[in-house]
């Protein structure tokens, strides 16, 4: 290495760079350390000790060498014995650095894996870098034996400790470091074949070539062969969209699909994650997912599909795939307590499915029998929690138990959102748009079939208005919008458009009750609301009186109504048969959040209810 320097006579850059091969494994050390230390994994004392001598070593190494600028017989036995000295630092350092990074990464590999994978990244890469020209020029050199490869060659691998680093950072590889070695030496491996047939066929030609030369071409031919099928694998994946479509079609499609899946809670959500990319990638006219119990069959369809046939089907035909007319069935999974079926329809160009959509579909109907099963047990779950927390008797229950009610009701609250949702985006659109197309085709109707249409979007304006109540009492956008007074305002409005009796609604200090959180505000609107459904169905009421406040940072909720009333002695507060809300939910809400709850009613004498809140902690009062 300090051959360019000799041939010029240049003391100064003999002195550099045999300082900067003994510097070299020294500064390695070094960063290990740091970056150990930063994370608490080595003691640093002992280390900074050696360090020091390290350091101390070579800068007195450095002032000795500073006689190489007059030359003479002393000059030239100090270079000698630098030289030597240097490869022998250099090949002590490389092996320190690899026995210490071995002995971190032992005792990281069980604790922390991400530590142990970057720190067997670093080992790999000073090991492929400087390994070539340790072994092949350093180590012979100390020996006073001639070097096996030029060290002009061998040198070249140094490079490759910053590139990989490189490459593994960029293409966020870093801690996959195991995967990427194994595809690595997988390509070395297929290399070697067509290496020693180039390297042959030169010999052969060329038989007086120095076997250094002839080491050389192997591992130059080792070298590009590597790169070439490394290379070969990345183009394949770039160029597989245009060759290869409909296979790249599917991983997308697989990727996207185990992506949606990971989320689903609710059955609904099968639509929009798994069966529209079945009807998009297998080009079919509809698909489905048939869900069946003993008790219940449930249908969520995509495209042009009968509902009521598939419901059929999936009662009617055996756990097994099979055809019925236009309808391909394949089973799901199949539960104690539940089958599920993927039925499609044919495919648009009347072809039958391919082996290879096949083997995807196949893929999917696995990924969604687990998913069916995790939907399954969300569902039984919170069908069993509501059946739990109609059962706690008092208002004495533990925070755990609080907790399992706020947890509850936070549940129903998402599935009304995601169900007004879901009417607001899909039936009243289509109802929207099934208005105006009606609306164009009455202009060339007959006088009698106009007066037909007209009624017809008249009934259709009725069923759009009470799909907007719907989701207003689903989801009460105007809490967050308004308020909540404006939204229990439209809401007594609405009651008393359609109910018999009176209410007399009263806020006390509003302001602050809109300083109330949002959570809260939602429970309140769905204990009021709750409150009005009761008196609708039971109460037979002819005036109600709702009273809303805060006094000494509590809410106050009061109810009363002039109705039939009942004997609460016989009301059953641990029944867990569950019919709406009722009562007990009611009651379970109040709970939820820290607060008080008390009833009065006698048979004749109506109802009064009184509910405590305390003050949400975190709002502002």
């Amino acid at each position: 290495m300090s051959l360019p320097s000799s041939l010029r006579s240049d003391g100064f850059a003999k002195n550099m760079v045999l300082t900067a091969v003994m510097l070299l494994p020294v500064l390695f050390y070094h960063f290990f350390i740091v970056f150990m230390r930063e994370r608490g994994k080595t003691r640093t004392d002992a280390n900074s000790k050696l360090l020091l001598i390290l350091y101390i070593f070579i800068g007195l190494s450095f002032l000795v060498q500073l006689v190489y600028v007059v030359p003479s017989e002393l000059t030239r036995r100090v270079f000698q014995f630098m030289e030597n000295t240097s490869m022998v630092v250099f090949v002590a350092g490389f092996i320190i650095n690899m026995v210490f990074l071995l002995s971190l990464y032992q005792k990281e590999r069980k604790n922390k894996k991400y530590v142990a994978d970057i720190i067997k990244t670093i080992m790999l890469s000073l090991l492929v870098s400087f390994g070539p020209i340790t072994l092949l020029y350093f180590v012979p050199r100390v020996f006073s034996m001639t070097y096996i490869v030029d060290p002009i060659y061998s040198g070249l691998f140094a490079l490759l400790f910053p590139i990989l680093l490189t490459y593994l950072i960029a293409t966020k590889q870093l801690y996959e470091i195991d995967l990427f070695v194994r595809r690595l030496l997988f390509m070395a491996v297929m290399s070697i074949i067509p290496s020693v047939f180039f390297t042959s066929v030169l010999v052969a030609y060329l038989p007086d070539l120095p076997l250094q030369q002839i080491i050389l071409v192997f591992m130059l031919g080792c070298m590009f062969c590597s790169a070439f099928l490394f290379s070969l694998e990345y183009f394949t994946k770039i160029t597989e969209p245009y060759f290869f479509p409909r296979r790249s079609l599917h991983r997308d499609s697989l990727r996207r699909i185990t992506d949606q899946l990971s989320e689903i809670t609710t059955f609904r959500e099968f639509k929009e994650a798994v069966l529209e990319d079945i009807v998009s990638v297998l080009q079919v006219y509809g698909a489905a997912i048939v869900f069946a119990s003993s008790t219940e069959v449930d249908a969520v369809c995509d495209g042009e599909i009968d509902e009521r046939i598939v419901k059929q089907l999936a009662k009617d035909k055996p756990f097994q795939e099979c055809r019925s007319g236009e309808y391909f069935i394949y089973p799901i999974s199949k539960h104690g307590e539940y089958t599920s079926h993927l039925i499609l329809t044919e495919e648009k160009e009347n072809t039958y499915v391919s082996t290879e959509d096949r083997q995807w579909l196949r893929t999917v109907i696995g990924h969604l029998s687990v998913s069916l099963e995790n939907v399954y047990l969300i569902r039984t779950m919170q069908m069993k929690m509501q059946q739990i927390a109609s059962q706690i008797p008092n208002e004495e229950a533990t925070d755990a138990l609080i907790w399992f009610r706020k947890v509850l009701f936070d549940l129903q609250e998402k599935e009304r959102i995601r169900i007004a949702t879901d009417l607001h985006d899909t039936t009243m659109q289509d109802l929207f748009f099934l208005k105006r197309r009606l609306s164009n085709l009455k202009e060339e109707l007959t006088p009698m079939q106009r007066t037909q249409i007209i009624n017809i979007m008249e009934y259709i304006d009725i069923i759009n208005a009470n799909l907007r109540q719907s989701c207003y009492e689903l989801h009460p956008h105007l809490i967050k919008e308004t308020g909540i007074v404006v939204a229990l305002q439209k809401l007594i409005d609405q009651e008393m458009k359609l109910e018999s009796f009176e209410v007399e609604f009263r806020v006390e200090e509003a302001d602050t009750v809109e300083r109330l959180s949002l959570e809260t505000k939602r429970h309140l609107f769905r204990v009021i609301q709750e409150l009005l459904n009761n008196a609708k169905k039971h109460s037979e009421a002819n005036l109600l009186s709702i009273r809303l406040g805060v006094n000494n940072k509590q809410i106050l909720l009061f109810y009363e109504d002039d109705g039939k009333g009942f004997n609460i002695d016989i009301l059953d507060w641990q029944d867990g048969r569950i019919s709406g809300m009722g009562m007990k939910q009611l009651k379970s809400r109040i709970i939820s959040l820290n607060g008080q709850f008390s009833l009065e009613s006698s048979e004749g004498n109506g109802l009064k209810i009184q509910a405590i809140i305390p003050w949400k902690e975190g709002a502002a009062f």
